[in-house]
């Protein structure tokens, strides 16, 4: 037997008819099993419907975790600067805030359970990561009750991709398990998902923004051994259901542990990326931000960042979103050479430039002859570059007889 299949069995893994015959049933692990033994300091915490495992790690505020110390994040107001999707009172500190993160039994449908949620909050001088794990199904409503009680005392969630996956999960399950509705009302707090502010920075950049890539790429996060694939997950924790074996359950809590701490380094940078762009900054990261801070209307900020990032490779794209702003602005005559330059660039955008262009020239400075000869640069480019875009050609031919008719013609 080679080293992988060794690993392989080692976690679970079999191969082979003979192996796969259904493992006699055994019964769910006691606080004696292995599950505390090789998770010292873990506990079953009581509950009105039973109890649940549960493990907490204290961390000082100093610890570092890649790229920043735990404690930075608290130097960021949260109002300032992150978009929240819901209408109550922001809280005024991450001390206010839990981040939350699941491992499930699988991705999809209605039986899906998440079998440990890893929460992280600020306490005193330090962060505690606390995880509550099922040690069999029948845990699930003790879990689901200390979970309420623990956000029940927060104003915010911190999660990733916790809007589409974790949430609405965990919002299912507290309906089949009929929790009281008190107790998921959590679940309506101001909720900062950090996997789209991370899209909007750095997808111009990074070639994906999965967790997992961002610490590699951007965190400078590194992963012992004792880590173990997501993808993975599932299939552990079944075979910890099935026999009790309690070893790779213990790179779970490791992988969920890691997870939350990862989500605290990423919420550093994402908000010294948006509060404090610098010029040595990759153009494409100052481009994603220059546009999110546009979008929060944050207009002076947004300008000078995007004009931080006029230089290859985000040249193009800077100079269209900083025409774009100071066209909001009301500042056209500034944009006017940005949307020459772009013109002159040429792109798949470029009949939108010539629009741009051509709108100025009619209404601001009522040169029709100068909008008409824009318009017809627009429509010579869009025919000669299919296929057609059929709405913005429908578009232009409109502008295009509007012009002539004002100039005194009757054709394009």
């Amino acid at each position: 037997m080679n080293d992988l299949q060794e690993r392989l069995r080692q976690l679970g893994v079999v191969k082979g008819a003979r192996q796969l015959r259904p493992a006699p049933p055994v019964a769910r692990p006691t606080a004696a099993s292995p599950l505390e033994a090789l998770l010292p300091g873990g506990r079953i915490e009581p509950h009105p419907t039973g109890g649940c495992f549960v493990l907490d790690h204290t961390y000082p505020l100093g610890h570092g975790h890649g790229r920043a110390p735990l404690a930075a994040l608290l130097d960021y107001d949260p109002s300032l600067a992150i978009p929240f999707l819901h209408s109550g009172p922001l809280p005024t500190s991450f001390r206010d805030f839990l981040f939350i993160d699941t491992e499930t039994t699988g991705l999809a449908g209605a039986g899906t359970m998440a079998f440990m949620v890893g929460v992280a909050f600020f306490e005193g001088n330090a962060l505690i990561v606390r995880q509550y794990f099922l040690r069999g199904p029948a845990d699930e409503p003790a879990l689901l009750g200390h979970l309420s009680q623990l956000a029940a005392s927060k104003q915010g969630l911190i999660s990733f991709n916790g809007r589409s996956f974790d949430l609405p999960l965990l919002d299912n399950r507290y309906l089949l398990t009929r929790q009281p509705a008190h107790l998921a009302n959590w679940l309506t707090l101001p909720h900062l998902d950090l996997l789209h502010p991370a899209r909007r920075v750095w997808r111009g950049r990074l070639t994906s923004c999965s967790l997992g890539s961002l610490e590699q790429q951007l965190l400078e996060v590194n992963r012992t051994h004792e880590d173990v694939p997501g993808w993975f997950i599932p299939t552990l924790y079944a075979n910890y259901l099935r026999g009790g074996d309690a070893e790779p359950i213990a790179r779970i809590f490791y992988h969920n542990q890691y997870d939350l701490l990862s989500m605290v380094t990423l919420a550093v940078c994402l908000l010294r990326q948006i509060t404090s762009p610098q010029p040595d900054d990759h153009p494409l990261d100052l481009c994603g931000v220059g546009r999110w801070q546009a979008d929060l209307g944050l207009v002076e900020t947004a300008e000078q960042t995007l004009r931080l990032a006029l230089r290859p490779p985000a040249t193009t794209p800077a100079t269209a979103a900083l025409a774009d702003l100071l066209k909001r602005q009301g500042r056209r005559e500034e944009a006017v050479p940005l949307w020459e330059t772009l013109v002159a660039e040429g792109d798949e955008l470029t009949a939108v430039y010539h629009l741009e262009l051509a709108k100025y020239y009619e209404w601001h400075v009522v040169d029709v002859p100068r909008a008409h000869a824009w318009t017809s640069k627009a429509l010579a480019h869009v025919q000669s570059h299919a296929p057609y875009q059929r709405p913005l050609l429908q578009e232009i031919e409109h502008r295009l007889g509007r012009l002539a008719r004002k100039m005194g013609g009757t054709s394009l």
